[in-house]
C-alpha cells in the first residue's frame, strides 16, 4: 500500500486576492495569476461532481482496479481530483457511486493523492 503524507487532513491554498482557493500545491494563483497566497483547510466533506470507474488501471494504479476516479466538489466550492473507495449503500462503490453522492476525505496518499470515502 501507498505511504500515507496526511491521514486526516485535506490542505490547498487560498489567494488573497481574488478568494480563489486550490487543493493543488501552487505558488501563484491559478485564477488570476497573484503570487499572495496562504495555506488553507479544507473541511473534506464533498459531493461528487463527475466520476468514471476504471477497469484497467495504469503503473502504480493497476492492481487497484476497479476503482472509482471523480472529481470532488468540496462544501467551499473548490474542485479536486479523487480517488472514492468504501461501500455506498451497502455496495461497493465501483457498483453505487453517483453524481451529487456526499463524500468525505479519508486520507493522503504520496504516490496516488487524494483518497475519499462516502459520507
Amino acid at each position: 500500500m501507498a505511504e500515507i503524507m496526511e491521514a486526516h487532513s485535506l490542505t490547498g491554498k487560498k489567494c488573497k486576492s481574488c478568494g480563489f482557493e486550490a487543493t493543488d500545491p501552487v505558488v501563484s494563483c491559478t485564477s488570476c495569476g497573484s503570487d499572495d497566497v496562504e495555506a488553507k483547510t479544507f473541511s473534506g466533506k464533498g459531493k461528487v461532481y463527475t466520476y468514471t470507474v476504471v477497469h484497467v488501471g495504469f503503473g502504480h494504479l493497476a492492481p487497484r482496479a476497479p476503482y472509482v476516479l471523480a472529481v470532488i466538489e468540496l462544501e467551499e466550492g473548490a474542485k479536486t481530483m479523487s480517488i472514492i473507495e468504501g461501500e455506498y449503500q451497502g455496495k461497493p462503490v465501483t457498483e453505487s457511486v453517483a453524481i451529487d453522492m456526499p463524500v468525505l476525505f479519508d486520507r493522503t496518499e504520496t504516490s496516488t493523492g487524494f483518497i475519499f470515502k462516502p459520507a
